[in-house]
């Protein structure tokens, strides 16, 4: 995860089943791109069977916004996940 100060930030821990679920839900995620880069920073990690994302922001507004749309991806990717029982 990065270092950069931005002046607010937020770290999210998502527990999948399994780290290929993990790994899946950060593959696909990574795809969709911040649209305003510029303000926005957000990383993703795995570790085990967890996805670990850090977002950082120049304004709150930003991060709301920001969040609010990853979680509704990540809302997708997990329903997608279970319906083809992506397990080891």
């Amino acid at each position: 995860m990065s270092t950069t100060n931005w002046e607010h930030s937020m770290n999210l821990t998502f527990t999948f089943e399994s780290p290929k679920q993990a790994d899946i839900a950060k593959r696909t995620l990574n795809v969709d791109k911040e649209l305003k880069e510029d303000q926005v920073l957000r990383e993703l990690e795995v570790k085990d069977n967890q996805l670990l994302v850090s977002f950082q922001c120049h304004t709150v507004r930003m991060l709301r916004v920001s969040v609010n749309s990853f979680l509704e991806f990540l809302h997708l990717v997990t329903l997608t996940i279970n319906e083809f029982e992506l397990t080891d």
